[in-house]
């Protein structure tokens, strides 16, 4: 017979390993007794080699003479021969990562409140949600993914198809979901808001425009305002609006229709951006609770701080969880009685004080290259005392007593809250929590690849950033899962789905499939998801069986 080399199933039991110079040799005991001394002995046959990309069987001579019956084995150790047919492999395609996404789905009822939204469509929404955050939001190759993937609850999609699914999904549609989506965050969950911007080269997006852009990049953008859980870490809702809107002259709008998504009864946070009078005022008006931070350019905040500077650094007011010291305060702003925070943080301090000499560097610098006194501007007087001793010239010397002002300032920022049963500690703990939806700005843009929108018309772009923001949903649940688990911390999102993708289906010429044998950091990855080998292998089981049934 002559050898086959063509990989087969490795048999289940009665199987050794043993590894020279990184050739994986597989044995196979053929006979199991005791020897003279009464010890446990056996006979094992070399049978072939392990296929490391497959964890398959090579096969050598003898193990067709084995699983073929071949009369070369004695009738003695018949009993210990499995026989077995050959069937060669003809297809291996990925399985873990969908069947992680699927059930991660599940568990946070996206699948569930998808169908009740989109009825006919939303498996094929969910599979263009799992491509983005597989593969980025570049449809043109999502169709080699599909046939390199198993994804069994719809067909296969191509781009021409994902773009008509992006036009086809309605602004009703997009509400409905949101509307049922954040129904299921908890009334006394922390809201954090902050906008970004997206740039575009696309002509035809009516609003694409021109505005303060965050990555410094000349082109026309939209800007997204999005609501973020801080507790749950999950996003909640988002808009997407014009790219020339100033950003807190958004922030009532998107509190507005917070309200008639029925978020209700929730505590905001937000950046120091969005702090206005009029904005501070429609939230108290509205009875929102919020904490913010309070502008340290801000005449209050420096009438604050010189209220404390002296009097804050003493053990009674040290937070030892944040090795920072706080004092609230009692004040009255815009005719409505709030707490700032004042906090003091030593490391902090040291950073600023080095940043504001560094400033003081560059701005000498500049004064040197300044040949005119109209170039000194209000910048340069902060921290010089600039005379004239010509019409064109002029000299400088350090203003030590500004500077001195600016450093008695150093490591000192304030929080501004009209929650008043929150103290310094826990205030602090929601506000850091702020931190959690721009590192989901960073993932939405780079890790879904969604620093452009790749789009030309208002339809196909409010539908694509809308499949974006449900990838995003999943992201975020399984980059925390990955990084509280003490297993897992040290691993990037990128690295853990990438182990999931090696999990393969390999099918065979009589219509069977199995599942590979999955390695050790990929059962760490599943449980640390909430998953296990025996969940994903029962699902495999599940799902071949009911498609070999017909049903």
């Amino acid at each position: 017979m002559p050898l086959r080399t063509t990989p087969v199933p490795m048999p289940d039991k009665k199987v050794t390993f043993k590894t020279v110079n990184r050739i994986i040799y597989v044995y196979y005991t053929v006979r199991a007794y005791r020897n003279a001394a009464g010890k446990p002995t056996s006979d094992e046959v070399s049978i072939g080699k392990k296929d490391r990309a497959t964890g398959m069987l090579i096969p050598n001579r003898r193990y067709f003479e084995l699983f073929q019956g071949s009369t070369a084995i004695s009738p003695s150790n018949q009993r210990f021969v499995e026989t077995a047919k050959v069937v060669l492999p003809i297809m291996a395609a990925s399985y873990g990562t969908t069947y992680t996404l699927t059930e991660t789905a599940r568990s946070i009822k996206l699948d569930e409140i998808l169908e009740s939204c989109f009825p006919v469509k939303w498996r094929q929404i969910l599979a263009i949600a799992f491509y983005m955050l597989c593969e980025g939001n570049v449809m043109m190759y999502i169709d080699d993914w599909f046939d390199e993937t198993v994804l069994p609850f719809t067909e296969r999609i191509d781009d021409q198809q994902c773009s008509r699914m992006f036009a086809s999904i309605t602004y009703e549609e997009r509400m409905s979901f949101f509307k049922e989506w954040a129904s299921l965050r908890t009334e006394q969950e922390y809201i954090v808001y902050d906008i970004t911007s997206v740039s575009t080269y696309a002509k035809g997006i009516d609003i694409a425009e021109w505005g303060y852009n965050r990555d410094n990049e000349a082109l026309p953008q939209v800007n997204l305002g999005m609501y973020y859980g801080a507790q749950s870490h999950l996003p909640v809702y988002y808009d997407m609006y014009s790219g020339s809107i100033v950003d807190k002259n958004h922030l009532t709008f998107m509190m507005a229709s917070a309200k008639k998504l029925g978020i209700s009864n929730v505590r905001f946070v937000i950046d120091r951006g969005f702090v206005t009078e009029d904005n501070l005022k429609y939230m108290k008006d509205k009875g929102y609770l919020f904490v913010t931070a309070l502008p340290g350019h801000w005449v209050e905040a420096r009438k604050i701080i010189d209220e404390c500077k002296n009097v804050i650094r003493k053990s009674v007011n040290r937070l030892n969880s944040f090795e920072v010291y706080a004092i609230p305060l009692d004040i009255d702003l815009y005719g409505f009685q709030m707490k700032a925070h004042v906090y003091f943080d030593p490391q902090k301090q040291t950073l600023d004080e080095k940043e504001l000499y560094a400033h003081i560097e560059r701005l000498s610098k500049d004064l040197e290259r300044i040949n005119r006194s109209g170039g000194v501007t209000r910048k340069y007087t902060d921290f010089f005392k600039v005379e004239r001793e010509k019409t064109d010239k002029f000299s400088y010397i350090e203003d030590n007593e500004k500077i001195d002002h600016h450093l008695s300032h150093a490591g000192f920022y304030i929080l501004l809250s009209n929650d008043l049963n929150l103290n310094s500690h826990d205030t602090l703990s929601v506000y850091r929590g702020k931190d959690v939806i721009e590192e989901n700005f960073d993932q939405l843009k780079n890790n879904l690849d969604f620093k452009r929108l790749r789009t030309h018309v208002n339809k196909t772009t409010e539908g694509k950033v809308f499949v974006g923001f449900l990838a995003l949903i999943l992201r975020s649940y399984l980059l925390r899962a990955i990084k509280l688990n003490e297993q897992t911390k040290h691993l990037t999102l990128y690295k853990a789905l990438r182990e999931l993708r090696k999990i393969k289906s390999v099918a065979f010429e009589d219509s069977s499939r199995i599942l590979m044998p999955l390695t050790k950091l990929q059962r760490t990855i599943l449980d640390a998801l909430g998953l296990s080998q025996d969940k994903l292998k029962e699902s495999f089981d599940k799902l071949y069986t009911i498609k070999t049934s017909g049903i």
